[in-house]
């Protein structure tokens, strides 16, 4: 859409670069014009949206003597720390396979004790701003508070009649909100929406920041919106500044059209999947060599998966790119499939939403 409805203003977008933050001694999570804007609410009586990237306290806990990461021991990725309540266990967990851990005492590779939380979740910043806010009420919604049937609604229903402040959550709350009294959305790291290894990373992130600056300034109240980075150089970030989708769109689209990605292209995204990782490796290969000796089509691969690991699979894929206006002789699935051990499970995803 070219502009709101009722020709409403957008709301102005603010980026503050959190390195300068940093240089001027600012170590909260939170940027000096977010803090005066957050202290601004209560007075004025308005309410206002904190968008976190991540569910959970902090993204993952290290050593700080040796700097070893607690992982998953069936996925490879780092365990996040959930803050369930008050001198409860601390609880590490994947979430990938919902793995759950006690948090150690000592780090598990040198038995040092300093242990410290890196990152920040949802729950991290709601407790941050009850420390540094304690006269701002609160509703935490994200998929943690949110499991139970019409708790959705519920948390929404009291924010709209003003029993909160300040609403912090995921991307669950970046669309489709109409909330009016809603003057202020501050955005804690953009940085988490950047540079995945997606060639959509760059689209879905401008989609987000979007939506989300778009839940400010709804009503008669002019809106306001505070975007925290640590990469304000970035295109992304630009582009959001400004508002300006059609430059973004416009650099999207030349460079997909460069690397024949979508709409310029087509996608075929073969996905292998085996307990066993010699064998998983070894059959990707078997099947990207079978075939590459076909001309109509590019392959790309085999290659491992951004997580090569999960809930103990391994896992392999390759990616086939044609034309999207050519009708390519495709190859005949259930031979390639006949490629595979009983062992090694096949998934054929065309036009792939997502190939991470």
């Amino acid at each position: 859409m070219p502009e709101r409805v009722n020709s409403r203003p957008l709301p102005p977008v603010e980026i503050v670069d959190m390195r300068q933050e940093l240089q001027h001694g600012n170590r909260s999570i939170f940027s000096r014009s977010l803090q005066a804007a957050l202290q601004e609410l209560r007075e004025r009586k308005q309410q206002g949206i904190l968008f976190i990237h991540r569910r959970g306290h902090s993204t993952f806990v290290s050593c700080r003597s040796c700097g070893y990461v607690l992982e998953c021991p069936h996925c490879d990725v780092s365990l996040a720390y959930h803050h369930t309540e008050e001198k409860a266990p601390e609880l590490l967990r994947c979430h990938y396979c919902n793995y759950a851990r006690s948090h150690p005492k000592f780090c598990p590779d040198c038995s040092s004790p300093y242990l410290k939380f890196f990152g920040s979740g949802t729950q991290r910043v709601t407790q941050e701003l009850a420390r540094q806010f304690p006269e701002l009420r609160l509703i935490r919604f994200d998929s943690d508070t949110t499991r139970n049937k019409g708790s959705h609604r519920t948390l929404l229903t009291q924010f709209a009649n003003g029993e909160a402040d300040l609403l912090v959550g995921t991307q669950m709350l970046t669309k489709g909100l109409d909330l009016p009294q809603v003057t202020l959305v501050g955005v804690v790291a953009a940085d988490g929406l950047l540079n995945l290894s997606d060639y959509r990373a760059s689209e879905r992130a401008f989609q987000t920041l979007t939506q989300v600056a778009g839940r400010a300034g709804r009503g008669d109240d002019p809106g306001r919106v505070i975007v925290q980075t640590y990469t304000t150089e970035h295109a992304v970030i630009a582009a959001v500044r400004s508002h300006d989708y059609q430059s973004f769109s416009q650099a999207e689209l030349e460079q997909r059209q460069a690397l024949n990605y979508p709409p310029y292209g087509r996608l075929i995204l073969l996905r292998l999947s085996s307990l066993d990782p010699i064998q998983v490796q070894n059959t990707a290969q078997i099947i990207a060599t079978a075939l590459s000796t076909e001309e109509e089509f590019e392959i790309l691969g085999p290659a491992p998966a951004s997580i090569l690991r999960v809930a103990n699979r391994y896992r392999w894929q390759i990616l086939i790119k044609f034309a999207p206006d050519a009708l390519p002789q495709l190859p005949d699935w259930e031979e390639v499939r006949s490629l595979c051990p009983s062992s090694v499970s096949l998934t054929i995803d065309v036009d792939p939403i997502n190939i991470m």
